[in-house]
């Protein structure tokens, strides 16, 4: 997934909730999030797992390259499955 594909998916899962309230469930900055939901932040792997604990989603890996995907109905880990 490109860094737009995934703010956008970040958008979709954050559904109602405002900004404000997903960035302090996730510890992040208010700033922060509305970067990455925009595609122009940079953002530390730690950081995007947070982001999908508090959403809900599951992140995975692939082992070569870039991609990565996000999942619905994470379990709440901290895990990166790949």
């Amino acid at each position: 997934m490109t860094p737009k594909q995934i703010g956008v998916a970040v958008r979709k899962a954050r559904g109602q909730r405002s900004i404000r309230q997903v960035a302090e469930a996730a510890g992040l900055h208010r700033d922060q999030v509305t970067g990455i939901e925009a595609g122009t932040k940079a953002y530390t792997v730690q950081s995007l797992l947070k982001l999908c604990k508090a959403l809900g989603l599951g992140l995975a890996f692939q082992a070569k390259g870039s991609e990565a995907a996000l999942t619905k109905g994470a379990t709440g880990s901290d895990d990166a499955r790949g």
